[in-house]
């Protein structure tokens, strides 16, 4: 009886354990990574003789899913020293447990521990992508060294006024303000991470220390949901619009089981409107979020654990593009020298343009660092300065051995950024820490725009412009604001005092009375250059934009004195000539006479945009040789053919007309020589309406 009754309590006990532990496994497979972790845990104290190493094995697996590798640690090392995981429904877990202790001892920065782990996984682990990872993280610890002790001038600081104990991460602005992804309001527990959903919110700065100001929520009716996770917001230049990451719990009958990207766009009466997930972009099938904007709100960079369109590995960043009519392009992977098989997470465009994001596959010190995309120059085999992308850690003390990310410029040189590390005032979880760079060794260089306007007053083919003087020079931002307006010199000479935002499209107009305006494009995009390849401490590079503006004859015709006293201009008593030359005895638009024509079109065609209603009179004369008969006939048709040219150049017909006056109206009277003849034979223009 004793013996049945201590067999009965011992089967009661494992079918208990059995229970238990299938709730555990229900919950780590629903991603309820923290609520598994306390049931593996509370299994492990009951000492089950045999599942030591994967009760240990799966609670480390529970932090380094739901992101807290270090905390991975013992646990991982627990299952190792219990003999390793054998498991009938995970075969592969002795396989990545090699692997990710390895790089759990990284970011516990036990360097030499990681390395030698992740080489002894190089020679006996079976899986293909971790393999490749188990060589690279070996590659990535040799430059360890190398970036702890390189020396940056850069000093942070804790956020006091905007981190809690919770966490608070993903800065970017608005209006001026902070806005920040947090916790704290903790209306409910995520599962996964045992903290509460996270919300959007503002910090308004109420000094000017970047430091001190007042948090709120971000618009909450229509960001911050009840059960669901917004974070990561990007607004476009003109705050229009805004992308940003949204996610629930996960369940099983929600409509999204994943992060995906979301759009709200901005009403002017009724405020941020519903938002709505992004279409063209977002794949619901995968994980997607990180959104940043270009500076003219036309290019979209995320990240996004997608397996096609490229994919290199883990989280990759991809570019998507704005077509004309709003809707956002195929996205596109940005390929290997920035996507690792790691993680590549937190894009930013810095005030120069170039790219930051965080890393975990590039040489770092842990868990993700902050990396930029640099244009640095290289000689080539040949001995030639060639210009070549190169990846470059950031450096101690923005990265560390934790998790640093999702940093944001306030203004060249400093901003925000992320981490959930211990020490330099962290509060717990993610903080956020303001950074700026006080460097006495750092080279600076500003960027100006000049050039030359010039001015052409003459309707001949090949006619040379001169420097026009007193002309107005305007700088014209992508959002057409006016940044800045200077005037040319005597010499045409231009330079505007504002320095340019590297990270710009410009426009460049030029206007002066009785001339026709003349503007350009000019964008500043991939044109900075690395300061610290620059010879002097303080540098200026000037890029040269000229202009040239057409005189606007025609108006000048119209408005010239009366030779006769008083009154405007009679424009059938006066005419503007020029010179055709047409072959002997044809009335064919030769090629000479073709960029003569050509050349007019320059003046006749904004003069008649910007009067509809003009009648422009074509007169075409000969000189007096030959009877007057003939000489009529010749000139009606040569007129009528430089007329038909210009219309089939795209001057409205309604504003032309032809005329033929032969040999009535000489220029030159009694002319005897050849020049003389010469200026006879010419076309006139006239204002006959």
């Amino acid at each position: 009886m004793k013996k049945s009754f201590i067999l009965l309590l011992g089967l009661l006990f494992m079918m208990g354990c059995k229970s238990a532990l299938k709730k555990a496994e229900d919950k780590f497979l629903s991603a309820e990574y923290e609520t598994a972790a306390q049931l593996y845990a509370k299994l492990l104290q009951s000492n089950p003789v045999g599942r030591e190493a994967l009760l240990n094995y799966k609670i480390g697996e529970c932090y380094r899913l739901s992101n807290r590798l270090r905390q991975a640690l013992p646990y991982y090392q627990a299952a190792q020293n219990a003999g390793g995981v054998a498991t009938e429904t995970d075969a592969a877990a002795n396989d990545h447990l090699g692997f990710y202790l390895g790089l759990a001892l990284k970011a516990d920065e036990k360097y030499p521990e990681a390395k030698t782990q992740l080489e002894k996984y190089v020679k006996s682990g079976t899986n293909g992508d971790l393999l490749r990872r188990a060589r690279a993280e070996v590659r990535n610890l040799a430059a360890v060294p190398s970036i702890l002790e390189g020396k940056t001038e850069t000093e942070i600081k804790n956020v006091d006024a905007v981190n809690t104990p919770g966490a608070e991460y993903g800065p970017t602005f608005y209006q001026g303000s902070l806005v920040f992804a947090s916790d704290r309001r903790k209306e409910k527990v995520f599962e996964t991470t045992g903290q509460g959903f996270d919300d959007l919110y503002r910090f308004d700065f109420t000094d000017t220390t970047a430091q001190l100001g007042t948090v709120s929520a971000f618009f909450p009716e229509t960001f911050n949901f009840e059960g669901m996770h917004e974070a990561e917001a990007a607004f476009d230049p003109n705050n229009k619009f805004v992308i940003f990451a949204r996610s629930n719990a996960g369940k099983k009958k929600e409509a999204f089981n994943d992060v995906h990207l979301f759009m709200s766009e901005r009403h002017p009466e009724r405020g941020w409107l519903e938002a709505k997930l992004l279409e063209g972009v977002t794949d619901t099938a995968y994980w997607d979020a990180c959104p940043a904007l270009s500076p003219d709100g036309k290019t979209l960079y995320f990240a996004s654990n997608r397996k096609s369109g490229g994919a290199v590995g883990g989280n990759d960043l991809y570019v998507s593009q704005m077509a004309a009519n709003g809707a956002w392009g195929r996205p596109r992977n940005l390929g290997r020298t920035i996507n690792t098989p790691g993680d590549e997470m937190f894009p930013h465009l810095g005030p120069d343009g170039r790219l930051f994001f965080a890393s975990s596959g590039h040489p770092g010190l842990g868990g993700l660092d902050l990396f930029v995309q640099d244009t640095v120059l290289v000689k080539d085999s040949l001995g030639k300065i060639q210009k070549t992308l190169q990846i470059k850690n950031l450096g101690t003390p923005v990265n560390s051995s934790y998790d640093d990310f999702g940093l944001a410029f306030k203004h060249r040189g400093a901003g925000y950024f992320t981490s959930n590390r211990v020490g330099d005032g962290a509060k717990g979880g993610d903080d956020i820490f303001y950074f700026k760079n006080d460097s006495a060794n750092t080279k600076l260089v500003v960027y100006c725009l000049r050039g030359t306007i010039f001015g052409n007053d003459k309707i001949a083919a090949g006619s040379q412009a001169a420097p026009l003087p007193e002309a107005t020079v305007y700088l014209i931002s992508g959002n057409g604001v006016t940044v800045d307006s200077t005037t040319s010199g005597s010499d045409g000479k231009y330079e505007f005092k504002s320095r340019l935002d590297m990270t710009v499209s410009y426009l460049v107009s030029a206007k002066k009375l009785d001339y026709f305006d003349a503007k350009t494009a000019f964008s500043t995009v991939g044109k900075a250059v690395n300061p610290r390849t620059l010879p002097q401490k303080f540098n200026t590079i000037c890029f040269d934009v000229d202009l040239t503006l057409r005189k606007d004859l025609l108006s000048a015709l119209n408005n010239k004195p009366n030779p006769g006293g008083g009154g405007r201009f009679n424009p059938n008593a006066g005419s503007l000539d020029i010179v055709i030359n047409y072959e002997y005895d044809s009335t064919r638009i030769t090629p000479e006479a073709s960029g003569i024509l050509d050349e007019f079109l320059l003046y006749a065609l904004p003069f008649v945009e910007a009067n509809p209603n003009v009648k422009l009179e074509l007169g075409s004369h000969t000189d007096v040789r030959g009877s007057a008969k003939y000489n009529q006939k010749l000139s009606e048709g040569r007129a009528k053919a430089a007329v038909r040219y210009l219309v089939s150049k795209g001057l409205p017909e309604k504003n032309i007309v032809a005329k033929g006056y032969g040999e009535s109206t000489p220029k030159v009277l009694n002319a005897k020589t050849e020049p003389q003849h010469l200026e006879n034979r010419r076309t006139t223009v006239k204002i006959v309406k």
